[in-house]
């Protein structure tokens, strides 16, 4: 896997990130805004994978109300999903909201999601990196350096 990152602009010109250089990439698929795979492999691990989804978020909503909503929702849909560790950080000019999670998937087993969600100009920016479970400590430099260089335009 490559540790070379190149700078991606989103086509809807509303974001850019850097991703892995060799990663496939495909944009506004099934509600995201951007998925991004690592090459296929013959090892039967998952393939670690980035996700951007954005929405728009109500004037009132606040960091927290948003992500607990947010993760809510992601809980309701993966199988025996749970939040390891989740924690408010800061990225460039602004406070984002770290939720790393684990579930299990039924034909690779062991998963983990690591989500930052990015509120800026009224939009609701979701990161979301996952991995092999046993992978996780692996990928994880890369998998932070790909969220943290999230720049909205």
């Amino acid at each position: 896997m490559s540790d070379e990152l190149a700078v991606h602009r989103h086509g809807g010109g509303g974001f850019e990130l850097p991703l892995p250089v060799g990663w496939e990439w495909r944009e506004n698929v099934e509600g995201c805004a951007l998925l991004a795979l690592e090459p296929e492999r013959d090892d039967g691990h998952i393939r670690a994978n980035v996700v951007v989804t954005v929405e728009r978020l109500p004037d009132e909503d606040t960091l927290e109300e948003w992500s607990e909503r947010s993760l809510t929702a992601v809980a309701s849909t993966l199988n025996r999903h749970r939040v390891l560790d989740l924690a408010d950080v800061e990225i460039g000019s602004g406070v984002v909201r770290r939720a790393l999670g684990h579930y299990v998937d039924r034909v690779h087993g062991g998963v983990c999601l690591e989500q930052w969600l990015v509120p800026a100009g009224g939009l609701g920016f979701v990161v979301s990196c996952t991995t092999a479970a046993l992978e996780y400590d692996d990928l994880f430099e890369l998998m932070h350096a790909i969220a943290e260089g999230l720049r909205v335009l």
